[in-house]
């Protein structure tokens, strides 16, 4: 399987003005550091290398998969939620992509993370021979993604910012706060 981002998000989940009002700096104080912070949060749990296995602003993907499946047959597609599918594509023994029509295919389950055709085209030799592009995520604004998830990438960035090394050796050392962990508990796809 192969994932790759088409098209990125065009917001993030918290902007840099939330940020600054919750570390208490004024704009203009400290923002390059302040976006890395946040940056470097957003990261953290959104897209195929997030900890949470999920799109978080809607995002264009495609997917490769080694195998098509036989007629009747699903796939599962990597990041959820799952908005809309923009393409489905077998490489054929004719050498050349071919296109299932969207109406035949449907997504269903778990936040249409799972997509079915009724007749998948059969496949030519490729590496990846079924190629699927999708829009992924909860909504095109911030206020789309679930409250906890960008609660936990607001304490994440403020963590970021105050505590600038891993290891402190004057005092105790700072650990990532276990509440970030139970914030976005509940809206993991995988565990890792």
């Amino acid at each position: 399987m192969t994932l790759k981002r088409i098209s990125a998000p065009a917001a993030q989940p918290v902007n840099l003005a939330t940020l600054q009002a919750h570390v208490r700096r004024e704009p203009g104080e400290d923002d390059v550091f302040l976006q890395h912070c946040l940056d470097v949060a957003v990261a953290q749990f959104d897209g195929d290398d997030g900890e949470l296995g999920r799109a978080l602003i809607a995002q264009t993907w495609e997917e490769g998969y080694a195998v098509v499946p036989a007629p009747g047959g699903a796939v599962e597609l990597t990041l959820a939620p799952v908005s809309a599918l923009a393409e489905v594509e077998v490489y054929t023994s004719a050498e050349k992509w071919e296109e299932i029509a969207i109406a035949d295919a449907e997504l269903f389950e778990d936040a249409g993370r799972y997509l079915v055709a009724a007749a998948w085209l059969r496949p030519g030799k490729h590496r990846a021979p079924l190629r699927i592009t999708y829009v992924a995520g909860y909504g095109a604004f911030a206020a789309s993604v679930p409250p906890q998830i960008a609660h936990a990438i607001l304490l994440f960035a403020a963590h970021l910012y105050e505590v600038r090394e891993p290891v402190s050796f004057e005092g105790t050392p700072v650990e990532v706060p276990l509440s970030i962990a139970r914030l976005v508990a509940n809206h993991k796809t995988w565990w890792r």
